[in-house]
């Protein structure tokens, strides 16, 4: 464990990590500033600034998406097990 600071995998993804992260909380924020948010004591509140557009994505695309995505992921997980079997 105390390694893990030290890994070069985990520097290498740190960049990545961190700027996901970032939009993500970005995304977060100006939704809450946007049109409002509800407390986690189910208290609702008015939007902060008003006339700003809500951030959203589309469901279709990940609908349309995640049957392949999925068959992608098995497949290259069979062909790993089927390397290390063979090794």
């Amino acid at each position: 464990m105390s390694t893990i600071a030290s890994s070069g995998i985990y520097r290498g993804l740190l960049n990545e990590v961190g700027a996901v992260s970032a939009v993500a909380a970005l995304a977060i924020v100006w939704n809450g500033l946007a049109n409002g948010f509800t407390d986690f004591d189910g208290v609702t509140h008015e939007a902060i600034i008003n006339g700003l557009p809500k951030l959203t994505l589309p469901m279709s695309v990940f609908t349309v998406t995640s049957p392949s995505l999925g068959l992608l992921l098995v497949f290259r997980t069979n062909a790993s097990y089927e390397r290390w079997d063979g090794a």
